[in-house]
């Protein structure tokens, strides 16, 4: 056992004693002291939901399954991080943090913290701290291994991650969705967009965090470690929608009913359960038959051809050949070039409707009013520029696979530029003579195809690598240098505004107020940053395309200043455009450094001591 299996197992019993005591007291309370308590009380199923993950890590350790139970523990904690936020909230307000399983207010008047509410905060940090001993638990059982991955055995299906990923895309949208539909003024509810600060973060955080457990699990070889991180992805899931599920079923008499968004959340994290038992039966099956799936870079007929000798009887082979493609699926290489392709698709549709976007009217409005002229909409025929023959050359044949890293970069700028029009029609709507026009929807028509498309490149990414003969670049050196100086600059550059002063609309995160504008240059800052720490782990092809990709994005940022309003030659230029300059001085230099930096491949592992050899050395 690991020195860190102990301590990652006593955070999530710890974790989850104190979550399931938390409901029991207080969670926020009155200026007099008086306890302000639930919508409905549905303590039983929060102590319940908050014990499961626990009980079943220890049952699997007991019959020595401890990958799969530091897994489970592991995707506990990726689920965590989004919960600690929103408790967060819960602390620093109340009321606006719109949890009627936990609080629900009566009238008027300031909610400070109660006891209940700092447990909830200790159990999630210690589930959180609990979940990260386990993935560097989980990381160095891997790393123990041999890197020769053996032709033979049972083996996570490549199927699963397209599964995995369709169960996390809509566990995500439960999540980011209001928690229930309200008609009492004290409790309203909010999704992510128009929630407070900590909510919204936290949100995003939970559909990311279990986004990121999925793509986890679903990618690792070993289908018992596959199973456990899917296991604990799901009940992480639970444990979010199930109550806001219930509460809003059984308060009816605070005018609560059950929304789409936690039922959405509710059908996801099921079918992760499923997805892990569908994994377990074909591992099972596999196990049972004798042949593994093949391995990356391996055919699929040379593994058939194997398993025939130990067959006889004529057509033993082709019955082997339909039950084997039946019981892996299709192979990793199969899958990326459709998800490229689906992406491709996804992306010219993206940039297509942006250009449209951009050349229809965003509003209906009266006769008599005025019609407004909204210049950032403008970027958005920018960005469809962008990734129409992006999304053409990634159909191609030859030209797919190599400019693929590029457009999972340049997607990004769909929300950026969608950001500020978006938030500018949303403000006005529901006004007299003001309605809806088609510009607005074809606005959230490309954000939409640009996030699917943005999902399907990335997956044929991990597909790709999983049929390529991957070499390890060290990160050292000036390539690794440059890329990363250009990673810390994309704070400035995204974080902070283009041009001094107000008035000049939101051209940085931290600039007032914080809105869709705002969550548009994050999506860009986190892409572009992203992009920047892993360019020089790539290969030299894709690491040029992949900072092609960001020098688009940046010039994109820049040309925020293009579109605005009465700025003129002598206005000053703020901190954001200096650091984006900078920025794209640095990925310049990265770019010309790549082929000057040889990839090192990895060594091949020293071959294991057979005993039974050696015995025999021995004995003569």
């Amino acid at each position: 056992m690991g020195a860190l299996t102990p301590i990652a197992v006593g955070g999530v019993w710890v974790g989850a004693l104190l979550l399931a005591a938390g409901p029991r007291y207080p969670v926020a309370v009155t200026a007099d002291r008086v306890a302000v308590g639930p919508a409905f009380g549905v303590w039983p199923l929060l102590a319940v939901l908050a014990v499961v993950p626990a009980v079943v890590s220890v049952m699997l350790l007991m019959v020595h399954q401890r990958a799969p139970g530091l897994a489970l523990i592991a995707s506990l904690g990726a689920v965590s991080v989004g919960q600690l936020l929103l408790t967060a909230q819960l602390l620093l307000d109340p009321v606006r943090a719109a949890r009627a399983e936990l609080v629900a207010p009566t009238g008027v008047g300031e909610l400070r913290p109660g006891l209940g509410g700092w447990l909830l905060l200790g159990g999630q940090v210690a589930t959180a701290l609990a979940g990260l001993a386990a993935a560097r638990e989980v990381g160095a059982l891997r790393g123990e291994r041999s890197m020769d991955e053996p032709a033979y055995g049972p083996r996570t299906p490549p199927g699963a991650m397209l599964l995995g990923v369709g169960c996390a895309v809509l566990t995500g949208a439960g999540v980011l969705a209001a928690p229930y539909v309200s008609a009492d003024p004290w409790l309203v509810p909010r999704s992510v967009l128009d929630a407070p600060v900590w909510a919204a973060a936290g949100g995003f955080a939970l559909a990311i965090g279990i986004a990121l457990a999925v793509v986890l699990a679903c990618s690792t070889p070993d289908p018992r470690v596959s199973i456990g991180g899917l296991v604990g992805v799901a009940i992480g899931v639970l444990g979010v929608v199930a109550p806001r599920v219930t509460v809003a079923a059984l308060a009816g008499e605070h005018g609560l009913r059950v929304a789409l968004g936690p039922v959405l959340g509710t059908l996801g994290g099921l079918g992760l359960g499923l997805l892990a038992a569908w994994v377990g039966y074909r591992g099972r099956r596999a196990a049972y038959s004798g042949v593994g799936y093949p391995t990356a870079g391996q055919n699929p007929h040379a593994v058939l051809a194997g398993a025939s000798m130990f067959l006889d009887g004529t057509g033993a082979l082709a019955r082997l050949g339909g039950a084997v493609d039946r019981l892996a699926g299709p192979p990793a290489a199969v899958l990326a070039v459709r998800c490229r392709l689906a992406g491709a698709a996804l992306a010219t549709l993206a940039g297509g409707g942006a250009i449209a976007a951009a050349l229809a009217e965003p509003l209906r409005l009266a006769p008599d009013l005025p019609h407004p002229q909204l210049a950032t909409r403008w970027l958005l025929l920018a960005a469809g520029a962008l990734l129409v023959p992006l999304g053409l050359a990634t159909a191609s044949r030859s030209l797919g696979p190599k400019v693929r890293p590029a457009l999972a970069v340049v997607l990004v700028t769909v929300p950026m530029a969608a950001g500020e029009p978006l938030a500018a029609v949303l403000g006005v709507l529901g006004l007299d003579g003001v309605g809806a026009g088609p510009g607005l929807w074809l606005t959230l028509l490309a954000v939409t195809l640009a996030g699917a498309a943005a999902l399907a490149v990335v997956l044929a990414g991990g597909f790709e690598r999983d049929d390529v003969d991957l070499t390890r670049t060290p990160y050292e050196g000036p390539l690794a240098a440059a890329s990363a100086a250009a990673a810390v600059l994309t704070v400035p550059a995204f974080w902070l505004p283009l041009v001094d002063g107000a008035g000049w609309g939101t051209t940085g995160v931290l600039q007032p107020p914080f809105g869709l504008a705002s969550w548009g240059l994050l999506a860009g800052f986190a892409v572009t940053m992203g992009a920047l720490l892993l360019g020089p782990r790539c290969r030299p092809g894709p690491a040029m395309v992949l900072y092609g990709g960001v020098l688009a994005v940046l010039v994109f940022r820049v040309a925020r200043l293009a579109v605005t309003q009465g700025l003129v030659l002598g206005d000053g230029l703020g901190e954001g455009s200096w650091a984006t300059g900078l920025c794209l001085l640095l990925v310049v230099v990265a770019a010309v450094l790549v082929p000057r930096t040889r990839p090192r491949v990895a060594p091949a592992p020293l071959p294991e001591p057979d005993p039974q050899l050696e015995a025999e050395e021995v004995g003569r």
